[in-house]
């Protein structure tokens, strides 16, 4: 008899034919659930984001200190965020993923509205960290997912929209949040029905998790793909088979994560200091911020990222097998350049024409190495595998605006310098990330590759 430490981790196709729920997908059908996994990122992001339109608000109705509102927008939520990714991908590999995610995505949506209704400090915590735990599952689903419905050969361009949805989610907040605030001022009290008011940025809050209670819905009209190992024996792995295998190619997933947390932190930071840059620096109001620095977030990954996976993808098939890798060595130096730049430029304009150029090369950044990692492990060791780099994502969270904070008070001590201090974390951050994924590079030779024809 086979005992669960006995259970190879095999690499092979999906198989075709049902499995339970399990339905092998078309192509068509493929990418139909690729892009609505792309959609709901999208829903994630925004919802995980649009408070920090409104943080100052927030604080004074909320009677919250400065350091307690840091807390709510950051603190809550990455710490339930990467705790949560590990059950998640221990649930991910055993039970079906469609409901696994469904699970998150209605927590993180009810949550949402939940920080609309919180009263104070302890209600908005337990709230926010209520998002963080919901949006932790939806990671894990994902990558299992589509590794589960695309050939190894085809990931990266899938994983692109995947990661799209990642950096449009966050503009979009911006967006929409900007144009919602010009229909219900945050400051001010609104009657919903006699009797109930509520502050514009509660009823904005509302209408921005809405969305994603209706989408939880739709993940039941995709079939579920099957397991390229078989239902019944990712049912019998857990982390006691992931660890050694994680522990046996150490040097991969160190350099790996390590350099995925370097390279995200600097987006992470990006995203968080940019505003004061352009508040401070060049005196542009919250909804000018809102719009302009949005459409910077979009359009260079919307451009750049199908071309960044269909690259990746095109060497793939022609037998370099370590592309994911290798192709940090060229987009992130180069992004290094127009980055710097823009916090340096001195006028608006051309900071976000240069932002938009830094983020279109540096975007491919994520879809890259999350192919990668799926290529390093079996089907029945997916979800672990991606809870893991959920815990680096967390993590990336935190580094990112607290380091660009640490560096402005120890360096400069001023405030119109944040854009300097977010020039020098992102050189840092970035040719670190690529000394990290060299390292990993040469693990990754020794790693059979999950079914290399």
């Amino acid at each position: 008899m086979t005992s669960r430490q006995d259970i190879p981790i095999q690499v092979s196709r999906p198989v075709a034919g049902r499995l339970g729920d399990e339905v092998s997908p078309s192509p068509a059908r493929s990418w139909l659930m690729a892009i609505f996994i792309a959609m709901l990122t999208i829903l994630s992001v925004m919802d995980r984001n649009i408070i920090a339109l409104f943080l100052d608000q927030i604080r004074t109705d909320l009677a919250m200190s400065e350091v307690e509102a840091s807390i709510i927008y950051g603190g809550a939520f990455a710490i339930t965020f990467s705790l949560v990714g590990l059950p998640a991908g221990w649930a991910v590999d055993r039970m079906s993923r469609r409901k696994v995610m469904f699970a998150g995505v209605i927590t993180w949506s009810l949550a949402t509205m939940a920080c609309g209704l919180a009263t104070g400090f302890r209600s908005m915590l337990a709230a926010r960290a209520a998002v963080g735990a919901g949006e932790a599952v939806l990671a894990p689903s994902a990558h299992a997912i589509i590794s589960d419905s695309f050939p190894p050969e085809k990931r990266t361009l899938p994983f692109a929209f995947y990661s799209m949805g990642q950096k449009a989610g966050a503009a979009i907040a911006l967006i929409a949040g900007g144009f919602l605030a010009t229909l219900f001022a945050p400051q001010q009290m609104f009657e919903v029905v006699e009797g109930l008011q509520f502050k514009g940025w509660q009823i904005i809050l509302f209408v921005i998790a809405a969305p994603g209670v209706f989408f939880a819905l739709l993940i039941f009209a995709f079939a579920e793909p099957p397991r390229a190992t078989g239902t019944d024996q990712a049912r019998q792995v857990g982390y006691k088979q992931y660890f050694p295998h994680l522990k046996r190619h150490w040097r991969f997933y160190f350099g790996h994560h390590l350099g995925f947390i370097m390279a995200q932190s600097v987006y992470v930071a990006i995203l968080a200091w940019s505003p004061a840059y352009f508040t401070r620096v060049f005196g542009w109001s919250a909804s000018d911020v809102g719009f302009k620095l949005g459409v910077a977030l979009v359009a260079g990954p919307l451009i750049s990222l199908p071309l960044h996976g269909w690259v990746c993808d095109h060497l793939f098939r022609r037998g370099v097998r370590d592309v994911h890798l290798r192709y940090q060595y060229v987009m992130l130096p180069i992004g290094v350049l127009p980055l710097c730049a823009g916090y340096l430029a001195s006028s608006g304009g051309a900071a976000i024409v240069l932002l938009t150029l830094g983020l279109a090369l540096i975007a491919g950044s994520a879809a890259a190495t999350t192919a990668a990692l799926q290529l390093s492990v079996s089907s029945n060791l997916r979800g672990k595998a991606a809870s893991i780099w959920v815990l680096s994502g967390g993590l990336a969270s935190l580094v990112g605006p607290t380091s660009v904070a640490l560096i402005n008070e120890n360096l400069f001590a001023a405030s119109n310098t944040i854009g300097t201090s977010l020039a020098i974390f992102v050189v840092v951050s970035l040719l670190l990330a690529v000394l990290l994924y060299e390292f990993a590079r040469r693990e990754f030779g020794r790693i059979r590759p999950d079914a290399v024809p």
